[in-house]
This record gives structure tokens, C-alpha cells and sequence, in this order.
């Protein structure tokens, strides 16, 4: 009989007395043996080991290995070969050099066991790493690191729920393009599926959610298996970049890489085994990709500047749409020449030109003014900021031209061609192709007459005799104050619709960023610093929900005075301004803005916790601010001071909507 067959009944005649195997019942099977239910007819599994005659005595009898009258045989334990750390280093080493060749400098550790490989060949590979144990907080801190600097950024760190803490980040990097290479170490396959410590199944963790996902082998030192780990860093680092390595919003995006590791841990030194590295595929002369200009072809050109010759036309400027001044340059040259008005969003990238085509208060104009309205609108990019700008753009029934790398991103589903190339390339091609022909000029003057009039309208804030507990009041005294060539970076929800409305373009060049991906709050802070870390001079404008729900990030106030301690550069001067209204002022201009008792309980949600403490834990330095003129001289003292800063701006939390309107 199988043993399985001893898991389920066997049928008898009724009255019959079954056979005995005197022989199987005194042998143990599994946990059971057989006896008899004569009265029902069955055989069925119970769990003892029953004398060779069950009916006469009933005594239990043991085996002799159970009974102590033979000693059991040993079990032998399974053996595995242990990990050869020189091999170790060889195949990371690999990995991270080709990394570097394809301009991977910058990488985040979260410090953990099974990951010390990885972080150990990181920091030897590039020189110096950033480190932060959250987790969470390291993945948003690559993730701003990676948009600021339009190059990927490599995040580190151990197995088990280490990996899950990224999520959130790479949710935010797929939808905003954003290039992170998620590098997870993983216990080897002999521990997966059995309970082991600190293991899970982190293979396709993040599913649909990265542009590519890998599966590392153990490492081994065979020619084969490091110029495979060199040939992943390469199909990595692509992936990650996307068509346009460097452009912002454009067509990157995170990729996992997940490396199962054995013990032991820690790597050779990769001065020990860099004679085999640099025999191994090291000695690569070539760039590690070459990109094709996104031109558009001469016949496809004449085709576009047919659709838009005298018609009302704009064109609406999503976040990355330029990228450097000479992306503004060529998109300002486009619209003066083709009589197109650029609206403006502000992360576009636009509004440090003052050129009379860029409009930055077409926000203000479709709330307050009969906004011209046009019959062809050109999209670069994903929708803006400004859901009054998309709502009246997408229900006027003009063509829509969507110029994207990778797809229309139209949530309003309106697009009748999409043009695959980036906004620069469209604008270059059409303004040098041959020809006068042109957008209605009279409509590009009427968009620049409303829209300087617009921006009058705006500039009154700093006279409201109510100016102090309004947030547009120090907005605007920001913008009037931050310096050239810095970087401010808003957190999502009212701070950014802040600055939509009261950044006005004022020729200064300044970086405007944000995590509008997914438009959520969470990682605000850690994005921010990260980003800093490639400017001199940041600025931070967040709520105070936003702040509390990312506040570990300020202990990166150590990490950043520990690498300017180890000589890995200067500290940058991050001031954070939160506009501090003790809730989610937000709901005030929503639909679920009510005098019920529900409102405040479940929307509002005052915090009454205290930053100044927080600072203070954090040894970050802190101001509150009261009134414009003090957060003026607070911001004029920060500036320039190396680490993080604070401002801590009161506003009320109630009437949010009466404040704004004057100027929506």
C-alpha cells in the first residue's frame, strides 16, 4: 500500500473483517497506521503504531530506533559550496564598471547583511556612495537625484521587505520617466520557499512597473558568467535611459535588478581580482551607446506647418518640455516665428524667459477672463498642472498635435496625431523649415495682452492688507527672492498649484520640480534633498502634511555633512519653507468642503505636531514666520547656509478658497 493511500477511506463489505498486514502495522508510515471501524465499514488512518494483534492487546509498540534498543541512523545535513568571495567581487565588479562606463556615478545604500556585496563593489567602483537606512526615503532620494541630473541613479539594499519599501518610488519614477536602477540583494535559491529568514519571492516584484527586470545568476567567476553580469549593466543602464538619455520626462524610467547571494557575504577586494576584471570585456574604448537625433523628416514638417498655417494656435508646455536653455532657445525661436503662444506649465521648463510668447498665467486667465480659444492646440508632453487650462483645452474641439517619445499620456482623450519626437526637435524642425507660414498672428497678440494683464492682476498680492495669512503672499515673495541658476522643488497638492499661479516668468533662470507622476505627497522631502545634491542653492515648498509624512528625511542633515567630511564635495543650502496651515487645506476648494462635522475628522485632519522639536532632533536649523516681511529676512539669512534649513510658515487652515479666487 502507498502511504498516500493511507490518507483516505477504503470501502469494505458491511460485516466483513478485513485482513491484517501484521508486518505494515508494526512499521511506522508517516504519523498513522490502519485499524478497523468494522461497524462502518472503513478503514481509515489513526495516528499510532498498534501491536501485530490490534484486537487482542491494543499495546502500542515503537520501533526499535523510536525505543532506544537501536540507534537511529544519522541524518546527514545537505551541503552547499560556499561562496568564493574573489568570484564575488569579480562578477559585481563587473557589473558596476560597466555601470559606470554607461555614466552611473551616483549610488544610495540602505546598509544590510545579504546586500554587502553590493554595496561594498558600489562604493570601491564609483569612490563614495550616499547612504540612508530608510529604505522608502533612499529610493525618493534616487529618484530626485535621478531628475535632477537626467542621469540614473542606482538604489541598494537587502532582501526581504527592504525591497518593498520601493515601491512608492517606483510607481512616482514610471510615471514621471524618471531613470532609478533598483538594485536588491536576494537570499540564493536553496532558501527560497521554505521560511527562511528574511526571504521572499522578489522576483518581478514590481511586475509592470519597470521598463525591465532581471534576474541575476549566483555569482561566478567563469569568462561567461561576468561578461553576462557586464552585458545586464549595459541592457540596464539603456533601459533606464531611454531614447533620449539626459531629457527629463522624456523616456526613462526604473529597472530592478534582483542578485541572489551566498554566504559568505563579503567580497574580495576588487584590487584582488582586477587583473581577471580588466582581462573579462573591461577594456571597452567605444561610448556605450550612440543616439540617433530625433529629426523630423522634411516632408512630415511641411505636413505640421500646414495644419497649423493661419489657425488660432497654442502650443501647452508639460513638465520636461525644455531642458536647458538652449531647449528654451529653440522653443521660444519656434513660437516667435510661427506666431504660436507657449502656455507655460511650471515645470516646462519655460518660465525663466520673459519673452513675450511664453504665457505663465494662463491659469488665471481661464478662471477670471474669456480665455481666446484656439483651433489647433500642440501638447508637449503630459497634460499641466492647471485643471482649468486642460478641461477648457481639451473640450474646445481643436485639433490636437501631441508631441511625445513614447506616448499621448491623454487622460482626456483627444489626440488626432500623435508626432513621436521630443518638443525640441518639433520645434527645431518647424522653425527652420523654408516658408512664412504661420499661426493667426492677431490671436498670439490677444494671448499676450490677456496674459500680461493676467500677471498685473497676480503681482497685487504683495499689497493685500491680508497678505500675511495668505500662502500666495509668500509664493510670490519667493520667486521674487530665490536666486539664479538654483532649484526649487514643490511638493504636490496646493504647493505646486501655489506656484502655477504666483511664478510668474520673470527671465531668471530657475529649476522647478515636483513628483507629479502620480501626484502624491509621500517622499517629498528625500526627492527634494536628493535633488539638491546637484545644485548649490534649493528650495523646498511644502505643506505641513507633506513634511510630516516624509520627516525622516531630515536626518540626511548627517549624511550630507558626513560626505563633506570625507571630501565627496561640498554641502548644498537647502531651505525648506512649509506653509504650515495644521492640515489639508486643500479639501477647502473641493467637493467635499462641508460645515459637517465628517469634514474636519476625515479631510482637514489637523496634525498639531511641532517642527520646531522636530528641527531640533535633527539638529536642522528653524524659523518661524509670521508675516511676509519676516519670512523674507528668514530666507535672505538661509541662503547660502550648507545643510538643511527650516521656515516655518503659519497660515490658517479655514477660507482657503476665499484667499485664492481673487486671483483663480
Amino acid at each position: 500500500m502507498r502511504d498516500e493511500d493511507l490518507t483516505k477511506p477504503i470501502e469494505l463489505d458491511k460485516g466483513a473483517k478485513p485482513e491484517i498486514d501484521r508486518e505494515a502495522v508494526t512499521r511506522p508510515v508517516n504519523s498513522s497506521a490502519v485499524v478497523t471501524h468494522a461497524s462502518e465499514g472503513v478503514i481509515s488512518p489513526e495516528p499510532a503504531f498498534r501491536a501485530a494483534d490490534a484486537e487482542d492487546t491494543g499495546q502500542i509498540v515503537l520501533p526499535e530506533e523510536l525505543s532506544g534498543k537501536r540507534p537511529a541512523a544519522p541524518i546527514a545535513s545537505p551541503t552547499f559550496p560556499e561562496a568564493d568571495p574573489a568570484e564575488t567581487a569579480l562578477f559585481l565588479g563587473a557589473f558596476f564598471q560597466e555601470l559606470a562606463r554607461c555614466g552611473v556615478k551616483d549610488f544610495v545604500v540602505s546598509p544590510g547583511s545579504r546586500s554587502t556585496g553590493l554595496a561594498m563593489i558600489a562604493f570601491e567602483t564609483v569612490g563614495e556612495v550616499y547612504v540612508d537606512v530608510d529604505e522608502r526615503s533612499a529610493a525618493f532620494f534616487a529618484l530626485g537625484l535621478a531628475k535632477a541630473t537626467g542621469n540614473p541613479v542606482g538604489v541598494i539594499c537587502t532582501s526581504g521587505t527592504a525591497p518593498a519599501n520601493w515601491m512608492p518610488a517606483v510607481l512616482e519614477a514610471e510615471a514621471s520617466r524618471v531613470p532609478v536602477l533598483f538594485l536588491s540583494a536576494d537570499r540564493p535559491p536553496r532558501l527560497q520557499k521554505i521560511a527562511a529568514h528574511q526571504t521572499t519571492d522578489q522576483q518581478d516584484l514590481f511586475a509592470g512597473h519597470v521598463k525591465a527586470f532581471y534576474q541575476m545568476p549566483l555569482p561566478a567567476g567563469d569568462d561567461k558568467t561576468v561578461t553576462y553580469a557586464r552585458q545586464v549593466a549595459l541592457d540596464a543602464a539603456i533601459a533606464a535611459h531611454g531614447a533620449m538619455p539626459g531629457a527629463r520626462s522624456c523616456d526613462g524610467g526604473p529597472v530592478h535588478v534582483n542578485f541572489p547571494l551566498e554566504e559568505p557575504l563579503k567580497p574580495a577586494l576588487l584590487e584582488e581580482v582586477r587583473p581577471r576584471l580588466e582581462r573579462v570585456g573591461a577594456a571597452r574604448t567605444l561610448p556605450p551607446t550612440v543616439v540617433p537625433g530625433q529629426v523630423l523628416l522634411p516632408n512630415d514638417t511641411a505636413g505640421l506647418l500646414r495644419v497649423i498655417a493661419g489657425k488660432r494656435v497654442v502650443a501647452l508646455c508639460g513638465e520636461g518640455s525644455a531642458n536647458s536653455a538652449s531647449d528654451v532657445e529653440a522653443l521660444v525661436e519656434f513660437a516667435q516665428k510661427r506666431n504660436v503662444p507657449l502656455l507655460a506649465d511650471p515645470l516646462s521648463g519655460l518660465r525663466c524667459s520673459d519673452a513675450s510668447c511664453v504665457m505663465s498665467n494662463y491659469d488665471s486667465v481661464f478662471g477670471h477672463s474669456v480665455a481666446p480659444m484656439p483651433e489647433v492646440v500642440v501638447r508637449f508632453g503630459r497634460w499641466p498642472v492647471s485643471k482649468r487650462c486642460a478641461e477648457a483645452l481639451g473640450s474646445c474641439g481643436a485639433t490636437q498635435l501631441v508631441v511625445d517619445m513614447r506616448d499621448t499620456r491623454d487622460a482626456m482623450a483627444t489626440t488626432t496625431t500623435f508626432v513621436r519626437t521630443t518638443p525640441v526637435a518639433f520645434a527645431r524642425a518647424l522653425a527652420a523649415a523654408e516658408g512664412e507660414a504661420a499661426a493667426d498672428r492677431d490671436f498670439f497678440e490677444s494671448w499676450a495682452a490677456i496674459d500680461e494683464k493676467a500677471g498685473e492682476r497676480i503681482g497685487q498680492v504683495g499689497t493685500l492688507i491680508d497678505m500675511d495669512s495668505f500662502e500666495g503672499a509668500y509664493v510670490d515673495a519667493l520667486f521674487d527672492m530665490v536666486p539664479a541658476d538654483s532649484l526649487v522643488y514643490a511638493a504636490s497638492s496646493m504647493s505646486i498649484r501655489a506656484i502655477d499661479t504666483f511664478y510668474r516668468a520673470n527671465g531668471r533662470p530657475i529649476e522647478v520640480l515636483c513628483n507629479r507622476g502620480l501626484s502624491g505627497i509621500d517622499g517629498t522631502l528625500s526627492s527634494a534633498i536628493g535633488a539638491a545634491c546637484a545644485y548649490e542653492q534649493t528650495t523646498v515648498l511644502a505643506g505641513d502634511l507633506a513634511f510630516l509624512h516624509d520627516a525622516n528625511a531630515l536626518s540626511l542633515q548627517w549624511e550630507l555633512r558626513t560626505r563633506e567630511h570625507r571630501g565627496a564635495g561640498v554641502r548644498p543650502s537647502i531651505v525648506i519653507a512649509v506653509l504650515n496651515n495644521n492640515g489639508g487645506g486643500i479639501f477647502d476648494l473641493l467637493p467635499q468642503r462641508s460645515s459637517e462635522d465628517y469634514f474636519e475628522r476625515l479631510f482637514l485632519t489637523p496634525q498639531r505636531f511641532h517642527i520646531k522639536e522636530l528641527a531640533a532632533a535633527f539638529e536642522v536649523s528653524y524659523r518661524k514666520a509670521t508675516t511676509v516681511a519676516g519670512f523674507r529676512r528668514a530666507y535672505t539669512d538661509f541662503l547660502g547656509t550648507p545643510g538643511i534649513s527650516i521656515i516655518d510658515i503659519e497660515v490658517p487652515l479655514g477660507g482657503m478658497r476665499e484667499r485664492y479666487e481673487r486671483f483663480w
